[in-house]
């Protein structure tokens, strides 16, 4: 991959559109797709602002709903919701060469496989980030964190992955090379299922989940869960993963996560990707899991009812 890749960030979400606006001014070429005809429009016409921990930006960068519009990316980063992944990827892959390498920076788990599924594994990676990110009005975004990016794949993705780690580190976002995927990308489900779920049925950002001593134990109650899980499908966490989603929810103390934003929008959650997923894997080992499966259904609830 070249040292200045011409980039397509697939989902102009929060955490999309701060990659993007950083590339962007780091000199990067850089653009945007959408499913959404109407916020296409306006963040192609009239930019965005980003706002907070990346400084202030004020950008604008062409945006689409139509791939035929996009020049093929070198690489194309995939920002969208987990539930919308399969549908993401069928509707830029026509806009891929057979050199473009997709890199999935989302929550949950099974997204990567899906990235596999279209590109095949020399052309696939998986990405994670530990940065914060919200949005205060449909084209105004706050950076309440940067936090470390995490990319690998299978050892013929190498050399992409290591690349990109450059270009996003010479940007300024801080990225290194993972070599153990299923570690990676279960450290970063792990973190989103203790935060999310909490942050979102108690309505509060993330540093209160420390503060609030009955939210606390619950958080480390769902980590411990989580391991449990992690351990019985082989993958191995060398942290004590309390400690690790404790120090995230401080890092980011200010920040709503993800899933907050979403049910205060009246959205759908990724939280059958998150929390569900754990509990499916957990059922299939007779695992216990039974925290996390309230949590999914406290959210889904709460989903219905907005």
């Amino acid at each position: 991959m070249r040292a200045d890749p011409r980039i397509t960030v697939i989902g102009p979400g929060a955490i999309g559109l701060m990659h993007a606006a950083v590339l962007a001014r780091a000199g990067l070429e850089v653009s945007l797709l959408d499913y959404r005809p109407e916020r296409a429009a306006a963040l192609n016409s009239d930019g965005f602002s980003i706002h907070g921990a990346v400084g202030h930006i004020e950008v604008r960068l062409p945006c689409t709903v139509d791939v035929s519009e996009l020049p093929p990316p070198d690489l194309a980063m995939v920002c969208v919701k987990a539930y919308s992944t399969a549908e993401a990827l069928r509707h830029a892959s026509t806009a891929f060469s057979r050199d473009t390498v997709v890199l999935t920076m989302q929550n949950g788990l099974g997204n990567y496989e899906l990235v596999v599924e279209t590109v095949g594994a020399d052309r696939a990676l998986a990405g994670t980030t530990l940065s914060g990110a919200y949005r205060t009005g449909p084209q105004d975004v706050v950076i309440a964190a940067v936090g470390q990016i995490r990319i690998g794949g299978t050892s013929s993705a190498a050399q992409n992955a290591n690349s990109i780690c450059e270009t996003f580190t010479a940007a300024g976002l801080p990225a290194e090379l993972s070599n153990d995927i299923d570690t990676m990308l279960w450290h970063k489900a792990i973190i989103n299922a203790g935060i999310n779920p909490l942050g979102a049925l108690a309505g509060v950002p993330n540093g209160d989940l420390l503060e609030v001593s009955a939210l606390r134990q619950l958080l480390q109650d769902i980590v411990v869960e989580a391991e449990e899980v992690a351990a019985a499908e082989g993958v191995r966490l060398p942290e004590n993963m309390i400690t690790v989603v404790e120090e995230v929810a401080a890092a980011t103390a200010q920040n709503h996560c993800s899933m907050l934003q979403d049910l205060q929008a009246g959205r759908r959650t990724e939280i059958r990707q998150i929390n569900g997923a754990l509990v499916a894997i957990g059922q299939r080992h007779n695992l216990p899991v039974d925290l996390n499966e309230a949590v999914t259904t406290l959210v889904s609830a709460a989903e219905r009812d907005r």
